[in-house]
């Protein structure tokens, strides 16, 4: 998160994250604190604005899929690594959950998720690397305690992350264990939502501008700047966003993120 006297920027992977970090830290004093990680509880009770970011989910899940590709990103690296030396660390401390752990972790394909980010261009490696990472068997691979929090039974990958960064699902784990079904995980979400306004990544500059502008924070330079900058850490793609989906891969999304897709109102590429 990026943190200022007035304002607290959320960090959600893959919706432009880097690129507005680094231009409010151009124009604010503050300080990067971490980066894809949540806000405590003592900043959730001070007197700040939030702000987080957000992106189509069809397209967020091909621009993950493409930076992957690029041997980039923390996913990419614990889908196409065994990461035994993680597991066994504190083992002492809990040996039977940590050997349930190593066994999970030595069945892991690591074969099969490489050779799904092997070619950015080939659209059937993109929808099978979508139906791998949805798959209920896979979930526990794609870590950030996505399986633990009870939400990949309920919700995809990108949901988990937004419910974790911009709506203290770490915070509230008993809260969560409560949650059975599809509409009690919108009325959690609509409950503890706490970023006040979330820039699209569709509309990165206007929506940054808007939201400073209307917190008098935006001078002229400022918008200079944020219109004038290149992008931070974009991922490469070869095809346009519809050419990647066929009609079962966007249904796909669009059930698994229907807490993003019925709150921002995104539309299928299909």
């Amino acid at each position: 998160m990026f943190l200022t006297d007035d304002i607290i920027y959320i960090q959600m992977q893959k919706t432009g994250c880097s690129h507005i970090a680094m231009l409010l830290s151009r124009m604010f004093k503050g300080q990067q604190i971490g980066k894809h990680n949540p806000a405590t509880e003592a900043l959730l009770t001070g007197n700040y604005h939030f702000i987080s970011s957000i992106r189509n989910p069809w397209d967020w899940y091909l621009s993950l899929w493409s930076y992957g590709v690029q041997g980039k990103g923390g996913l990419h690296d614990r889908l196409v690594n065994k990461k035994y030396r993680r597991i066994l660390r504190h083992f002492h401390q809990h040996p039977l959950v940590k050997i349930e752990s190593l066994i999970k972790e030595m069945r892991k394909d690591t074969d099969a998720w490489r050779e799904v980010y092997a070619d950015a261009s080939d659209v059937e490696l993109f929808r099978r690397w979508l139906k791998m990472i949805h798959a209920a068997e896979n979930a526990s691979w794609l870590g950030e305690n996505y399986v633990e929090s009870g939400l990949s039974e309920l919700c995809g990958f990108m949901s988990h992350r937004y419910l974790s960064l911009c709506c203290s699902a770490r915070l509230h784990p008993s809260k969560l264990i409560a949650v059975k079904d599809i509409h009690m995980l919108a009325d959690y979400e609509r409950h503890h939502c706490h970023v006040d306004d979330f820039i699209r990544q569709e509309s990165l500059e206007d929506d940054l501008c808007k939201v400073l502008e209307r917190l008098s924070l935006l001078r002229h330079e400022d918008k200079s700047l944020i219109y004038s900058m290149k992008k931070t850490n974009a991922s490469h793609r070869y095809r346009s966003i519809g050419e990647y989906y066929d009609k079962e891969c966007a249904e796909l999304v669009g059930l698994r993120e229907k807490i993003v897709i019925d709150k921002f109102d995104y539309q299928s590429p299909m």
